[in-house]
């Protein structure tokens, strides 16, 4: 029988064609006449993991074999090739079977003969038909073999061909060889040995051309250059030394602590397989050095005729760069003696070279299209702040600043990441000052990692000063002020002048107000708009403009020209005069805005105020910086007037300050004493019931003062809520009926409406149902007599919560569908928010759960978004009222922790004591006796102070289902002496 393994498997009876019987039988061929235990065939079939049944299969596959190479013999015959023992199973191969012995035995033939030797060599790998085992895949076992064999094979090949070249045989040796090393241009023995023959034969430059083929594989596979032996047969075949150890490799050295940027490298790999010019754009200081060096290192293997560098900046022009590149590819001192000649000659040396190419600081397109290398196998990186268009065909990858998690692996990379464990917050608040540049994060993580001693928090104290941020971002010569000084100074002035005017709001800038800054059309100032944004200078946003965030700081420490206050003023003006048509009111005198945003403004006023509330804010800022009284007054009140209800933005306060001061400057008192009530309502609307009490009080005493009973009684109203809220009921409602005469008396029927709505609220509150009833029926009728549906709708809500809480459901429900709709046509999000939450209560106590969750939550989302933390901690309440009513008290508390944590933090009594009651339900529900105890006399004992006997009740209620030994039953029959029904 014969079987050979040099070449695909065969044997001299046909073989199973199934993939599994032909494995084992390699393995067993590898191991020829040795037992090979069962495990090592099972981890030889299936390498990648065996089957449960795989020892049954063995079997099977053994089984199959014995009948094909022994057929009719049993297993235990005398004759059997394929024996089973203790140990597994062998393979019974005889002297002269197996193909590989005879490659062996020939290859320790003729070891004392020279011409014998050559002999029994050619014998030896004539026997070899292809790779070992060619056709098989094996496991570790059989792959190690096939290495074994075919490094046998190399030794013997290289004996061969250096016997050969030493009888002067190169043409045989050429032959042999050729085919070998077209497969494996990097194995340097056989490329050396191919070169010789073919310098034997006369063929110099092919030799020479083997060599350099070698040379470029060895770099590509492995990134090594050719050894000291290959070297000296390329000295010996070109008569010189190779030109240098390896091709130029100018790349600069990759920063040791590089982090991130996973896209943007995938995105520059992916685009460097072309010839196509990759420009990495971003602002100054945001990183794209490091990431094209980078990105260079990780693809330089492709482009084995080297890697060239230079930096464009400063005084560095196109012809000096090119002579330092071609010096390096070997250009001779004639040849770069043509300074003219230097584009062409440059073209001529890349044409057929894989060269890369790294141009940093880049200014314009024509600086790079000079140095664009000319060969297709060639590619260039560009760093630039613009995006260089003018490049025809040029990959344009934008370099962002870093992410959060990108920066804080830098910072931690340079500091420790135990030092930021330890001090998790600080350590975001100082990633927060460097706005994701890169520079900026690794300047602070120097500064730390030179003081080891500093806490983190301190470091992040001395940032959060914009005026001493940029000071304290600088190391060594690192400086965020440097490079982003000298982005600035690469652009004209007449693009600084555009930044100065921007950076004067201290927010985006629509793009409306900047045409009215620099007092031309709205398209050429979008052009210059978008030409600054391309320079990383602008962040664009829809159509709004912010200046980024160092180009603001460093613009801050310069001062404005004169001349920059005319500009800023036709801006203001424009604004107010905008503001004023969305108000409904006729334009100021002054210039026009751009047409396109005055039929915007016309078409939809309320969400052009909406959207532009936080720019009206800032134009009332900056007027108030520059003594514009009049245009300040004006501005603030259109601010005022369009802006939500509640007021929550963070401006809400300066902008009422500001107007306060302007109304006083004026001389104008009904202009200060509103002034003083919006100040009021924003310090109400924040938490602050001291400050808004005080301002409430002196608002109360300008409008007394000045006879304006619709003024006087709005100031009662608000502070009805403040004594509310306070634990004087008494008071609130003195204040209401007093509001209720002086609206009557001047015909005020949205007051009326309103105050009407607050009494019957405040009724139920003290427990008169009956007349809440009556005050919310009165303020029903008088909403009807009101042209603007936005009065019923409120008064409708304010009703259905009453007429939920005592029986009257479906006629709640109603209301509140009305008002709902009402809110949503009117796109106030506040109030659609707060009909939500009673309508998420409504259904909830209906046992409508999952309509009632959505309403609530959708709630919750309308307060999030506008920043009203007051109204979404009550709705968290109320969140956890139906989680309680679902049986999740873990969801339940979780809400209430969320509510009380605002609860408190704003001091409101009356928030804590709802909380605290449905804590005490939950907790009751869940077996927890006496913490229920302590939360609902808690929550009763709250009611009390404030003077609500109906909610006191409901507490009282509670507390005397949890202990029936509970003292507070005498209490429960007083508390219902003073509810009325």
């Amino acid at each position: 029988m014969r079987f050979q393994v040099l070449g695909p498997l065969t044997a001299s009876v046909p073989l199973p064609s199934a993939a599994q019987p032909r494995r084992l039988l390699a393995v067993l061929l590898a191991r020829a006449g040795q037992y090979v235990g069962r495990d090592t065939l099972v981890d030889e079939l299936w390498p990648d993991g065996a089957p449960s049944s795989a020892a049954a299969i063995v079997q099977v596959t053994v089984s199959k074999l014995r009948k094909t190479l022994s057929p009719g013999l049993g297993a235990a015959a005398a004759g059997q090739r394929l024996r089973s023992g203790p140990r597994g199973y062998a393979l019974v191969v005889e002297p002269g079977e197996l193909d590989a012995d005879d490659f062996l035995t020939q290859l320790s033939a003729g070891a004392d003969d020279r011409a014998q030797r050559r002999r029994a060599l050619e014998r030896a790998l004539a026997c070899w038909r292809g790779d070992a085992f060619a056709d098989v895949a094996g496991g570790p076992l059989l792959e190690a073999h096939k290495l074994w064999l075919e490094d046998r094979r190399s030794a013997a090949l290289l004996q061969l061909v250096e016997l050969e070249l030493a009888d002067g045989d190169g043409g045989a040796v050429v032959e042999r060889l050729d085919p070998v090393v077209a497969a494996r241009p990097a194995d340097e023995r056989f490329a050396g040995r191919l070169a010789d023959a073919l310098g034997a034969v006369g063929r110099r430059e092919s030799a020479l051309e083997v060599l350099r083929r070698t040379r470029r594989a060895l770099w590509e596979e492995a990134g090594v250059w050719p050894s000291a032996d290959l070297v000296d047969v390329y000295r010996r075949i070109a008569g010189t030394e190779w030109t240098t150890p390896g091709p130029p490799a100018q790349l600069p050295p990759a920063v040791p602590d590089f982090t991130g940027r996973a896209a943007e490298l995938a995105d520059v790999a992916r685009a460097l397989r072309g010839p196509a010019p990759v420009v990495l754009h971003g602002a100054a200081g945001a990183g794209k050095s490091a990431l094209a060096v980078q990105a260079a290192w990780r693809v330089r293997r492709r482009f084995p005729d080297g890697q060239l560098a230079a930096s464009l900046s400063g005084p560095a022009d196109p012809a000096t760069v090119l002579t330092g590149f071609l010096r390096l590819l070997g250009a001779t001192p004639a040849e770069l003696a043509d300074r003219a000649g230097l584009p062409g000659l440059w073209r001529c040396y890349t044409a057929d070279r894989r060269l890369l190419v790294l141009l940093e600081d880049a200014a314009s397109e024509a600086q790079v299209r000079a140095l664009l290398p000319s060969g297709p196998g060639c590619a260039t990186v560009v760093t630039s702040r613009r995006a260089l268009p003018g490049l025809c065909g040029a990959h344009a990858i934008p370099v962002a600043g870093l992410s959060t998690e990108d920066a804080r692996a830098l910072l931690a990379a340079i500091v420790g990441e135990p030092r930021l464990r330890a001090e998790p917050e600080a350590a975001q608040r100082v990633l927060g000052h460097c706005a994701g540049l890169a520079l900026a994060v690794r300047i602070a993580g120097a500064k730390l990692a030179a003081r080891p001693r500093q806490r983190v928090a301190e470091f992040a104290a001395r940032l959060a000063d914009e005026r001493r941020r940029l000071d304290e971002l600088t190391a060594g010569d690192l400086s965020v002020r440097t490079a982003v000084t000298a982005a600035l100074r690469e652009r004209p002035a007449a693009d600084r002048y555009v930044l100065r005017l921007l950076n004067a709001f201290d927010g985006p800038v629509p793009d409306w107000c900047v045409a009215a800054l620099l007092d031309k059309p709205i398209g050429e100032t979008r052009d210059r708009l978008d030409a600054l944004a391309g320079g990383h200078l602008l962040v664009p946003a829809g159509s709004r403009w912010t200046v980024a965030p160092f180009v603001r700081l460093v613009l801050a420490e310069s001062t404005p020209p004169e001349t920059d206050q005319v500009a800023l003023r036709r801006a203001c003006e424009v604004t107010l005069t905008l503001a004023e048509q969305a108000r409904g009111r006729p334009a100021p005198g002054g210039p026009r805005p751009d047409p396109a945003t005055v039929r915007r403004v016309a078409a939809d006023p309320a969400g052009w105020a909406a959207e532009e509330s936080g720019h009206i804010a800032a134009a009332v800022r900056l007027a108030g910086t520059h003594g514009w009284h009049e245009l300040t007054g004006g501005l603030a009140d259109a601010c005022t007037a369009l802006a939500a209800t509640p007021w929550l933005d963070h401006s809400a306060r300066a902008v009422s300050v500001l107007g306060l001061a302007a109304a006083r400057r004026r001389h104008d008192p009904h202009a200060e004493a509103e002034k003083l009530f919006t100040l009021g309502s924003v310090h109400w609307q924040q938490g602050r019931w001291r400050q808004a009490r005080t301002y409430f009080v002196m608002a109360e005493n300008r409008f007394r003062v000045l006879d304006d009973p619709s003024g006087t009684a709005a100031v009662l109203a608000a502070l009805a809520d403040v004594h509310l809220d306070n634990g004087d009921p008494r008071g609130a409602e003195t204040e209401l009926r007093e509001a209720l005469v002086l609206l009557r008396d001047c015909g005020d029927r949205r007051g009326q409406t309103a105050a009407a709505a607050q009494l019957g609220s405040l009724a139920e509150d003290v427990g008169d149902v009956r007349g809440a009833v009556e005050s919310f029926e009165v303020s029903m009728l008088l909403a009807r007599e009101c042209e603007d549906g936005r009065w019923h709708d409120q008064a409708a809500k304010r009703y259905a919560d009453v007429l939920r809480r005592h029986g009257g459901s479906d006629q709640a429900a109603d209301l509140l569908t009305g008002a709902l709709g009402g809110a949503v046509r009117t796109r106030e999000r506040h109030w659609e928010a707060h009909v939500l939450r009673s309508l998420g209560d409504l259904h909830a106590e209906a046992g409508e759960l999952a309509d009632g969750e959505r309403c609530l939550t959708r709630s919750l989302d309308l307060f999030e978004q506008i920043g009203h933390r007051h109204a979404a901690a009550y709705t968290h309440r109320s969140l956890a009222e139906a989680r309680r009513r679902a049986g999740d008290a873990v969801g339940s508390r979780r809400h209430l922790r969320l509510a009380m944590g605002v609860f408190r933090e704003l001091r409101d009594r009356r928030g804590a004591g709802y909380a605290l009651l449905s804590l005490g339900r939950t907790q009751a529900a869940d077996d927890a006796g006496p913490q229920a105890v302590r939360l609902l006399r808690t929550s009763a004992d709250l009611f009390r102070d404030l003077g609500f006997p109906l909610w006191e009740l409901r507490a009282l209620h509670e507390l005397n289902a949890v202990t029936s030994a509970s003292p507070e039953r005498e209490r429960t029959r007083e508390v219902l002496t003073k509810i009325r029904t």
